[in-house]
C-alpha cells in the first residue's frame, strides 16, 4: 500500500468528516441563538402576565372600595374591635405589626394615620392581594402562566388614608416601609416617596393620571437587593385612592424566564437585566459552571430594560458529546475502510503485474509510468542497466523430465533471480524461460555482481542440478527507450549463449 495515498486518504477522511461535524455545531449554535431568543420572548410573556395580575388585583380593589355599602350594626361594631388591635412600634401604627394577631389578615398593615376609625373600613377590601394568580386570571384568559409560582412582595399603599398594606407578615420591629410613609402634613407625599425609588416626575404623572409604569431598577430597603417595581393606580369614583405595587425580584425573574423544557440548559445560563437609564443590573441567574460564553444574546425588554442571556460553551460540549463520539467513530471507521480498500487495490495491482509461477513481475509491469521513471533517471546521470536472462536447455528437460521439471527449473530461476535484486529493481519473467531485470542505479559492473548472486542461488535452490542460465547486460544511454535496451541486452543474450555452446 502507497503510504502516500494512505495519508492524503486519511487526511481527506478527517477534513470531510470534521467539515459536517462542524457544519452540525454551527447548525445547533444557530439553533440556539434562535433558542435565546425564545426565552427573552417566554420570560417577557411571564412578566406581562405578572402585570396584569398586578393590575387585575387593582381592578377588583377599585371595585371593592367603589361597591362598599354603607355598614350595618354589627360590620361597625366587628371593625370598631379590631381598632382594639392596633399596635404601635415607634413612630408607626397598625395591625400585626409584630405577629399575626388579626385572623382576617395574612399581612401587615402600617401607618402613621392614628385614627383608625379612618382606615378601618378598607380591611374587608384587603384580602384581595393574597388572592393567587389562577384566582385573579379571567376565566378565558388566554394566558398559560397560571401555573408559574411567583413569590414576590405585593403592597397597596393608600393615599386617601395614608397606610399601607404587605402582603406578608412584617416585622415592624425591624423594618418599616418608612419611604412610602413619607407624610407630607397628613398625607402620604407620593412624588417624594416614587423618588426614593427611581421613579421620575413624568412617570409620576401618568401613574396619578391612570397609566400603570414600572420603576427603574433600585435596591429594595426591604430586602436590600436590586428588585423593579410595577405600580398600577386603585381608583374610586374616578379619583386614585391608592397604588398598588408589585416588587419583581430576582426569583421572580429566574421563574419567568426558567427553560423548564430544558433543565440541562438552564445550568449553563447566565441571565441579568440592566437598566438602560441608570446601569444598573438585576442578576438573577449564574451558571452552574463558568468557562467561556459562546453566545450572547441582548434584547429590550421595555424601554428601561435590556435582557442579556449568556451560554456557557460547555453545554455544547456536553449537549453535542454524542455528535462528537459519532465523528470519531464515523472518521475511524472510515479511514479503517479505507486503509482495506487500499491495500485491496494494491494486492490487486500486484496479482495484475505479478506472475503467478514465480512471484516476479509479468509484462504488464512495462507501462508508459516505467518508462518515464527511467527516462527521468538517466537525465539525472542514475545508471540504468537491463539484464536478459534465458533458460538453458527448457526444451530438454520438458521432454526428458517432463513439464512438471521445466515448471520447476521456471520456479527456482524466478527464485533465485529474486533474491538476488534490491526492492528498487525490477524483476520480470517476459513469458517461458525468459526473463529481464531492470537494475536500477546499477552499472555493468554491479550488474555481473548480481548475476553471480543469482547463480550462487540457483546453486543452493537447485538441488537436481538441471537448471542454468545464460544471460545480456546493456546499460542506457541518453534517449536509449527500455524497448532498444530489451533488444540489446537480448542480442548480448544470444551472443553468450552461442560462445557459452560453440565453447563446448
Amino acid at each position: 500500500m502507497s503510504q502516500r495515498k494512505y495519508i492524503s486518504a486519511t487526511i481527506l477522511i478527517i477534513v470531510c468528516t470534521t467539515s459536517i461535524l462542524s457544519a452540525l455545531i454551527l447548525r445547533e449554535v444557530r439553533n440556539l441563538q434562535n433558542y435565546m431568543g425564545y426565552i427573552a420572548e417566554n420570560g417577557k410573556s411571564a412578566l406581562f402576565h405578572e402585570e396584569f395580575i398586578n393590575q387585575n388585583i387593582a381592578f377588583r380593589l377599585s371595585r371593592a372600595f367603589s361597591s362598599k355599602a354603607p355598614l350595618d350594626s354589627d360590620t361597625q361594631k366587628k371593625l370598631a374591635e379590631l381598632c382594639h388591635h392596633v399596635e404601635t412600634v415607634g413612630s408607626i401604627s397598625g395591625l400585626n405589626l409584630k405577629t399575626k394577631k388579626v385572623a382576617t389578615l395574612d399581612g401587615t398593615l402600617q401607618t402613621r394615620n392614628l385614627s383608625c376609625e379612618q382606615w378601618i373600613s378598607d380591611i374587608p377590601a384587603l384580602p384581595i392581594l393574597h388572592e393567587t394568580e389562577t384566582k385573579t386570571a379571567p376565566k378565558y384568559s388566554f394566558s398559560n402562566y397560571t401555573g408559574y409560582a411567583f413569590n414576590n412582595i405585593r403592597y397597596y399603599i393608600d393615599l386617601a388614608h395614608n397606610y399601607i398594606y404587605i402582603n406578608h407578615l412584617v416585622d415592624s420591629r425591624n423594618y418599616t416601609f418608612s419611604n412610602w410613609l413619607v407624610g407630607d402634613g397628613d398625607s402620604i407625599n407620593i412624588a417624594r416617596s416614587g423618588h426614593t425609588i427611581t421613579i421620575d416626575d413624568s412617570a409620576l404623572n401618568d401613574l396619578i393620571h391612570g397609566e400603570n409604569i414600572v420603576s427603574h431598577i433600585y435596591k429594595d430597603g426591604y430586602t436590600r437587593k436590586n428588585i423593579i417595581s410595577m405600580l398600577t393606580p386603585v381608583f374610586i369614583n374616578n379619583t386614585v385612592k391608592g397604588i398598588l405595587i408589585t416588587d419583581v425580584n430576582i426569583n421572580d425573574l429566574a421563574t419567568s424566564f426558567k427553560t423548564f423544557d430544558r433543565p440541562l440548559l438552564w445550568k449553563f445560563l447566565s441571565l441579568y437585566v440592566t437598566d438602560n437609564t441608570t446601569g444598573a443590573d438585576i442578576l438573577f441567574h449564574k451558571p452552574a459552571i463558568k468557562s467561556i460564553d459562546l453566545i450572547n444574546h441582548k434584547e429590550d425588554i421595555t424601554k428601561y430594560y435590556t435582557l442579556h442571556i449568556k451560554l456557557d460553551a460547555i453545554y455544547i460540549i456536553i449537549s453535542n458529546m454524542w455528535l462528537v463520539a459519532l465523528y470519531l467513530l464515523s472518521t475511524w471507521l472510515l479511514i479503517r475502510y479505507t486503509q482495506k480498500q487500499l491495500l485491496r487495490h494494491d494486492s490487486l495491482s500486484r496479482d495484475n503485474i505479478t506472475d503467478a509461477m514465480t512471484g516476479l513481475y509479468n509484462r504488464k509491469v512495462l507501462t508508459t509510468e516505467l518508462e518515464h521513471k527511467i527516462n527521468t533517471l538517466i537525465e539525472k546521470n542514475i545508471p540504468v542497466t537491463v539484464v536478459a536472462i534465458d533458460s538453458d536447455g527448457l526444451k530438454k528437460i520438458n521432454d526428458t523430465l517432463g513439464h512438471h521439471m521445466g515448471d520447476k527449473a521456471i520456479q527456482s530461476l524466478g527464485t533465485a533471480l529474486a533474491q538476488s535484486i534490491r526492492k528498487s529493481d525490477y524483476g520480470i519473467r517476459l513469458g517461458g524461460d525468459e526473463f529481464s531485470l531492470i537494475l536500477i542505479d546499477s552499472t555493468l559492473s554491479k550488474s555481473r555482481d548480481v548475476i553471480s548472486r543469482a547463480q550462487d542461488h540457483l546453486q543452493a535452490i537447485d538441488t537436481d542440478k538441471i537448471v542454468a542460465f545464460s544471460y545480456g547486460s546493456y546499460q542506457l544511454h541518453q534517449d536509449d527507450t527500455l524497448e532498444v535496451a530489451f533488444l540489446k541486452a537480448d542480442e548480448l543474450l544470444y551472443q553468450h549463449k552461442r560462445n557459452k555452446y560453440e565453447a563446448r
